[in-house]
């Protein structure tokens, strides 16, 4: 199969693996909306989990087909690009005051970074570290399980519309697993094609493929002005993508990753998490100039391209 061949593939891949996301993150979105779920707690939950699906499929796709390192640059290059990408442009678009969430959420995010780092110190992550990073996972369902709802809000659905809900809901799930896995497979076949090594494929071709259901989700959040679905989703899109897609490789795989992963890419991960935490809690302060969150997105996105053109050979 030549390059271009795989690229299509590739191509036909991840839309079908977006559709996928973007049919699920809609029925369950209104699913959890017609049960009084707030805004916040829809995108911290259901919709975080919605859009971290590709990179969930991803990693499962990526064990059965002996492709780990394209699943953990997913998972790495996903987590930056949904702070310097998606909530860049949440900046920049930025007009309505946010309430800053739980600051617990923040707590699971900072500890899902950490225990990250520390699995990856010795360039494996071992079984012992997947328990650690389910601890985690744990802790953050607490979190929303406890997270305040409108139940007073609660709408009427009759028989049909959650027949239509729930079929959407599968079909949108099928074509994740699909989508997914034939992503991983051309993926590898680009990079052996190209002799790019599968860890770069893995933090850009893919992050970015997988990261346009939260690009989709934030650009449809600001025009309704639900400001604090964009904030969960990112919280909970970048909690999930650690605790459980790298659990998932070091409990099925004994890989052992190339140390660039640990000197370049999760430093730019912990970075862009410190910024997005610091960000979110000064919306705190309502004396803060709109232009001045406007000014960071502009910095978070250009950080971001410049980013991915190093990790190009562009720069």
């Amino acid at each position: 199969m030549d390059l271009f061949t795989s690229a299509a593939w590739l191509t036909l891949s991840l839309t079908l693996l977006i559709w996928g996301a973007n049919k699920f993150i809609d029925s369950a979105s209104s699913i959890a909306g017609k049960l009084g779920i707030s805004d916040f707690i829809i995108g911290l939950s259901v919709i975080a989990l919605g859009t971290s699906f590709p990179e969930i499929f991803v990693g499962i796709s990526s064990i059965v087909n002996n492709n780990e390192e394209l699943a953990l640059g997913a998972i790495v290059g996903s987590n930056i690009s949904n702070v310097a990408l998606i909530f860049g442009v949440s900046c920049i678009g930025y007009s309505t005051a946010i309430n800053p969430s739980s600051k617990r959420t923040f707590l699971a995010l900072g500890l899902s970074v950490i225990i990250a780092i520390y699995a990856l110190s010795d360039l494996n992550i071992s079984q012992l570290d997947s328990l650690l990073l389910l601890l985690v996972l744990v802790y953050f369902i607490y979190v929303m399980a406890t997270q305040p709802n409108n139940k007073d809000e609660v709408i009427e659905v009759d028989n049909s519309a959650w027949l239509s809900l729930i079929s959407f809901l599968t079909i949108g799930l099928i074509a994740l697993v699909i989508g997914s896995n034939y992503a991983v497979i051309h993926g590898e076949k680009i990079a052996l094609l190209m002799g790019i090594p599968k860890l770069i494929v893995g933090l850009t071709v893919l992050a970015i493929g997988t990261s346009l259901p939260e690009l989709a989700v934030t650009i449809s959040a600001l025009v309704k002005k639900k400001n604090q679905m964009v904030l969960g989703n990112i919280i909970g899109s970048n909690v999930l993508n650690i605790a459980v897609v790298m659990p998932i490789l070091g409990l099925f795989s004994d890989q052992t990753y190339d140390a660039s992963i640990m000197t370049r890419d999760m430093i730019v991960m912990s970075f862009t998490t410190l910024v997005f935490v610091l960000i979110a809690l000064s919306f705190n302060y309502k004396n803060i100039s709109t232009n001045v969150y406007r000014f960071i997105g502009v910095a978070l996105v250009t950080g971001y391209v410049i980013y991915i053109a190093v990790l190009s050979g562009l720069l």
